[in-house]
């Protein structure tokens, strides 16, 4: 369902009358004819994903979580009413945004599809409660300060977009909190580095381009260029989602990802685009002992080294070199 498709539908509905006092309120109507999920108008006007998890059983219920902008009601007694149809009453988890923002309200409703995929047709609690928490990290994201610029984030969905298998480098991007790499699976690791300039020079830490003994690195080299008609991170994330429509929960994993990056400007973020064509026509892989780089060991008393190498007269690694390598690299060719 399109962004301006689930909005209207969301204006459609009437604002609920006020429940019982045993239940909550809503209008709500089935986020498509295939989903037993519902997209919901609350007393406050609020737009609520509901999601129907029966009865809560012997397991206890939880704690709701009440973020700036969203708001998150574990096992909730509702009263929903449908228009044309008799009121139902069922207990259900309700994902609701409680922000003013227009812009953020808006954004709420784009993801629910995406949300109600992940999820699928189940209501087992594990695998709610796993989409529950993107959601809420990605939420988080929203209003804390930018971890990265988006440059950088863009040449990483580049090389997401352009690889073999989309599924199995996205589940090795940035596995761990605080990598040294972008991407990182058992013995191969890949850092992406972009560069706005006609030369290949780019900046490292010390510790990227001396991987841990037996691990094999390979460094992508992207030339990138500001253009008004070329893509922005968000139109990436939709071209990478049609390699990704069986598998609704790895692009909601890449979403989070993205706004743990962007932070609070990915209302921005739109507005910065370049020019994808001519960034893969620039893509170039590099093994690591190739590059140039200090050598080991520092001086005592010197710690967090960083510099800038220069790639003039490298040679890009074969893609033949690959053939027998292991399961990051061959996602990668």
């Amino acid at each position: 369902m399109k962004e301006l498709q689930i909005y209207k539908l969301f204006e459609s509905l009437p604002v609920p009358q006020p429940g019982s006092a045993s239940s909550c309120s809503f209008t709500a109507l089935p986020l498509s004819a295939r989903s037993s999920h519902k997209l919901g108008k609350d007393e406050g006007n609020c737009p609520c994903l509901l999601i129907a998890t029966g009865t809560a059983g012997k397991t206890p219920t939880r704690v709701p979580l009440v973020l700036e902008n969203l708001a998150v009601l574990f096992d909730l007694r509702c009263q929903i009413s449908s228009p044309g149809m008799a009121t139902q009453t069922g207990t259900f988890t309700v994902l609701k945004c409680v922000a003013a923002d227009a812009a953020v309200r808006s954004y709420f409703l784009s993801l629910l599809p995406g949300i109600s995929a992940a999820i699928g047709q189940t209501n087992e609690r594990s695998k709610v409660a796993a989409v529950i928490e993107d959601l809420v990290e990605l939420f988080r994201a929203l209003g804390a300060p930018p971890k990265n610029e988006i440059q950088g984030l863009w040449g990483e969905l580049l090389i997401i977009h352009e690889s073999k298998d989309t599924i199995a480098l996205t589940a090795a991007w940035r596995s761990q909190t605080g990598d040294c790499y972008d991407f990182n699976k058992g013995t191969e690791r890949i850092e992406v580095k972009t560069t706005t300039q006609k030369t290949r020079k780019h900046h490292f830490s010390l510790d990227q381009l001396n991987p841990p003994t037996g691990t094999r690195l390979l460094v992508a080299s992207i030339i990138v260029q500001r253009s008004g008609a070329g893509q922005s991170v968000f139109e990436l994330l939709a071209a990478i989602r049609q390699k990704t429509l069986r598998h609704p929960q790895v692009h909601l994993r890449i979403l989070r990802q993205l706004h743990d990056t962007l932070g609070n400007s990915w209302q921005s973020a739109s507005n910065v685009r370049f020019d994808y064509e001519a960034a893969v026509a620039s893509l170039h892989y590099y093994e690591s002992n190739q590059i140039p780089k200090i050598a080991l060991p520092l001086p005592e008393g010197v710690s967090q080294v960083g510099f800038v190498s220069d790639f003039r007269g490298l040679t890009p690694a074969s893609r033949k070199s690959f053939a027998n390598s292991g399961a990051l690299f061959r996602a990668l060719f």
